[in-house]
């Protein structure tokens, strides 16, 4: 063979091979498969806000009188509800000033959360009685959340369920109601008079300890007795442990 036939020869077997080189990719069998999951996450919304959130000014109050905010519907007992997607537990720290003094003498006889007394968590005196500075002093609280502290949080006072996606009328909703008595002591409270006793009321709702799915948990299912298929929760969101979530 001369040689301009071997240059030929050798251009077309190079050319041959670069062409192979550059269509192997297509060159075998292939198959593929794909499943999309998504999280969505909750959220948390404890309504209402200032200034909708129930208060009081009350002018020219005097020993002997009393205000009674007992019933859920009644104002000003605050009514707390849940906008959210997931329940929370509710802490209520309470912070108290006046400047002469009358914080002493005004006395909370009731207090609850949803129907619940919530005066025992407040540690009230021999005689039962729990002023408003008593129950500030007493309203400080840390909590532990996966792990992490949380101080200065207040008292845990309960739960408020998240509302039922399937229902339309379904709002979860609790009253922190109270009955304040500022007490006529039987003697001179003179000085008292024209003080201005402030109470600030702070309510956070934290979500529930993390959890771990799986099936084994039995908080997720596909809903077959075979494999594969959409894995979904099947545990109730609300369920919640009745523990006291302070430290």
């Amino acid at each position: 063979m001369n040689l301009k036939k071997k240059l030929v020869t050798s251009a077309t077997t190079i050319a041959v091979g670069a062409m192979a080189t550059i269509g192997g990719t297509f060159a075998y069998f292939s198959d593929e498969v794909t499943a999309t999951s998504k999280f969505t996450n909750g959220t948390i919304n404890l309504q209402p806000e200032a200034p909708y959130l129930e208060h009081f000014t009350l002018t020219n109050w005097k020993p002997g009188d009393k205000l009674e905010a007992n019933n859920d519907n009644q104002e000003p007992a605050m009514v707390l509800n849940n906008q959210g997607t997931l329940p929370m537990n509710v802490f209520m720290d309470v912070d108290v000033s006046s400047v002469k003094g009358s914080s002493d003498a005004i006395y909370v006889t009731e207090l609850k959360y949803g129907g619940i007394d919530l005066l025992p968590k407040y540690q009230p005196g021999p005689d039962g009685k729990l002023s408003l500075a008593e129950l500030a002093t007493q309203s400080t609280g840390n909590t532990t959340l996966n792990g992490t502290t949380h101080t200065g949080i207040g008292k845990f006072i309960g739960n408020l369920d998240a509302p039922d996606a399937n229902s339309t009328t379904d709002k979860p909703i609790k009253a922190v109601t109270y009955v304040l008595d500022f007490t006529d002591t039987g003697i001179n409270q003179n000085t008292l008079m024209g003080d201005e006793t402030s109470i600030n009321f702070k309510f956070t709702g934290l979500q529930y300890e993390g959890e771990t799915f799986s099936q084994q948990n039995g908080n997720i299912d596909n809903n077959s007795t075979g494999g594969g298929g959409n894995f979904q929760r099947t545990d109730n969101v609300n369920n919640a442990d009745t523990v006291d979530r302070n430290n």
